[in-house]
């Protein structure tokens, strides 16, 4: 099954498969350790009714492992040219194979610019306009974009907003907070490109397009939106469950 850009259930152990057969370069991360290795899927087996990945081990891994949560990240580019990433722990290691519990889910790694995602309440985006500094509720996020309603300021009347359609807004910062973390994304520079103010009274939404962002924060924005859209596909799941 797939939901959104993620893959589940049996179409797993079938793309696996292929990975495997076709001797794909996977590249594996050791998570809380600066360490990443190219290696191989060598078999796919069953044990105490669960099924395991076998992987190649590198050289030295035995010993790196040691004191570490024994978390590991994989990704690898398919035949589609699309990137996939997946997640699994180590079971146990012998002198061949890396033992690892069978993935959930696999994550398909393309986003277009302008995929959206529902932001959670409290992810705003403050930015300047000519030197004064302006704030947004986020509403919903995409690569390309945002879209999100003008926070209101003692100074600021519906009549005479501080923003139009067409203005360049600098130093835009959008912030996100989860329970535990707190993501931010730089943005150099952004326009305005979309007004709407029938709705709520005395709330003015915007949509803004971003036009120059650095290669890394456009990276760790690629992350926000699917830690955003992961976090939506487990509430999902549990509530089909």
């Amino acid at each position: 099954m797939e939901l959104g850009n993620n893959i589940i259930g049996k179409h797993i152990h079938a793309i696996l498969e292929q990975v495997k057969n076709g001797k794909t370069l996977i590249r594996m991360k050791l998570i809380e350790k600066d360490y990443e290795q190219l290696t191989i899927i060598d078999d796919i087996r069953k044990k105490d009714n669960k099924l395991l990945l076998l992987i190649d081990c590198p050289d030295g891994f035995h010993d790196l492992v040691k004191n570490s949560s024994g978390k590991l990240q994989f990704e690898y580019t398919g035949a589609d040219k699309i990137s996939y990433l997946f997640c699994a722990d180590i079971a146990q290691i012998d002198q061949k194979s890396i033992w690892v519990t069978f993935p959930d889910l696999i994550e398909r790694r393309q986003l277009r610019r302008d995929f959206r995602v529902d932001m959670p309440s409290g992810t705003h985006m403050g930015f300047k306009k000519c030197g004064v500094k302006l704030d947004t509720h986020v509403i919903n996020l995409s690569l390309g974009g945002s879209f999100g309603a003008l926070i209101s300021s003692q100074n600021m009347t519906q009549s005479v907003l501080p923003v139009c359609v067409g203005d360049s807004l600098t130093e835009i910062e959008l912030i996100f907070q989860s329970q535990h973390l707190e993501h931010r994304v730089s943005i150099r520079e952004a326009m305005i490109v979309r007004s709407e103010e029938n709705q709520p009274p005395h709330s003015s939404y915007y949509a803004i397009n971003f036009i120059d962002i650095d290669k890394a924060e456009e990276k760790a924005l690629t992350d926000l939106i699917y830690i955003i859209q992961r976090e939506y596909l487990k509430k999902k799941l549990a509530i089909a469950d």
